[in-house]
Order: structure tokens, then C-alpha cells, then sequence
């Protein structure tokens, strides 16, 4: 098993490299992704290794291309919050989205990694419809991945004693760094057909995304002790 931590970790590595083209960076996370679901690794069993005790609140931007952009990075957002991670939408770059998200180096993979597998989950299960059905099916998606890791969230923090206030205040720090060191925000607000099909059908499938509540066990032990 250590050699596939070993292999996990060389492309996590190159991902993170800031001379990996974007292309490669992704291909590389998206293959370290499948590596761990294949093996039952999660995020904590890799950054063992790492600086996975690091509490310094780093900065990413992550760009997010394809169809449907818009509203997958917004899945990435919704999975980064719930990962003790602030941030907002930058301006695009070219046909790509960017995210940029404040927080530990070890919840910010966390984020990514989950994303590349919701992002290929979303992708096998849309259906077939016009462009304004499937926007209402991402949109629906992003909600039941939200209500689905929520819950994983807090059976965590119900089963680990004094971990609810260790992401709270990696939340705080990380929404402190964004405030001093991030541009002026302002807030939106968008609004779905919360009972078109479409939605309910988005809701229903990412309701089933496999989030583990090992996601967010990253250093929680060491900030206990």
C-alpha cells in the first residue's frame, strides 16, 4: 500500500508544481482522485505524510473549464466551505472559471479532491436536455452534494469531541486572511425552480455522492491535543 501512497502522493505533487500546465495539474489530481477511491484511502491517510498538521492559512486559485462551468465551480465553493475554506469567484480567464480559496494546504486538497470525483459524478449522471433543464440539474446536484456532505460533517464532529471548534476556527482564520489580504466582496443572489423536475432529479443524484466524514479528519487530533 505504501507504494500506491508513494504514486498518490508524486502526482499530487505535480498537480501542486507551479510549472505544471493547468491541463496536466488536472489530469494528475483527477488520477491521484481515482487512486484513493480505488484503494479506500482518504485524504488524512495521504497528507499523513505531508504537512497535514501545517495550520498555516494558504492561498489557490483553482480554475474550472468545459460546459457547465459556472455552475460546477460552484459545486467546488459549496465543497470548499463545508472544508473550512473561504474564498469567492474571480474574474474568468479566458473560457475558464477561477476560484480562489483561503485555508489550510491540507482542506483546500481536501476540497479539490472531492470535487474531481462530484465533477465526474455529475458528468455520468446528467441526463439528456436542453441546455436550461441541465443548468436546473446542476443546480439541484450541487444541493444534494451539499445536504449529502453536511451530514457526513456532522456525524463527524458528533462522534469527535471539541472537532466542531477546530473547524469552526480554521474557518474563521481562513475568512480572516480573506478579508485582510482578498479584494472587496459583495454578495448575490440567485434563485432556482426549486420543484421544476430537472431540480429534483439534480437534488436526487448528488443526495447519493459517497462523501465520508474521513474528509474533514485531516490535523483535527493534533489541534485537540
Amino acid at each position: 500500500m505504501s507504494d500506491q501512497r508513494d504514486r498518490i502522493n508524486a502526482m499530487l505533487n505535480l498537480a501542486q508544481h507551479p510549472n505544471t500546465p493547468q491541463a496536466e495539474a488536472e489530469s494528475a489530481l483527477a488520477m491521484a482522485s481515482k487512486l484513493m477511491q480505488k484503494h479506500g484511502l482518504s485524504q488524512s491517510d495521504i497528507t499523513s505524510s505531508r504537512t497535514d498538521e501545517d495550520t498555516a492559512v494558504v492561498v489557490e486559485r483553482i480554475r474550472v473549464g468545459g460546459l457547465y462551468r459556472v455552475r460546477r465551480q460552484n459545486i467546488l465553493y459549496t465543497i470548499a466551505l463545508l472544508h473550512s475554506c473561504a474564498g469567492y469567484r474571480a474574474d474568468d480567464e479566458g473560457s475558464q472559471c477561477v476560484v480562489v480559496l483561503y485555508g489550510r494546504a491540507a482542506d483546500i486538497f481536501a476540497a479539490r479532491t472531492l470535487f474531481v470525483a462530484a465533477d465526474a459524478m455529475g458528468a455520468r449522471l446528467l441526463p439528456r436536455g436542453d441546455r436550461s433543464w441541465r443548468v436546473a440539474w446542476w443546480k439541484g446536484f450541487q444541493l444534494g452534494i451539499e445536504e449529502s456532505l453536511s451530514v457526513a460533517r456532522k456525524d463527524f464532529v458528533s462522534e469527535t469531541p471539541g472537532s466542531g471548534l477546530v473547524l469552526a476556527d480554521r474557518m474563521k482564520r481562513a475568512q480572516h486572511e480573506l478579508r485582510v489580504n482578498g479584494p472587496p466582496l459583495r454578495g448575490g443572489y440567485s434563485y432556482s425552480d426549486t420543484s421544476s423536475g430537472a431540480y429534483i432529479n439534480g437534488k436526487n443524484a448528488g443526495s447519493g455522492f459517497g462523501g465520508s466524514g474521513r474528509s474533514f479528519t485531516a490535523g483535527v487530533h493534533g489541534e485537540l491535543t
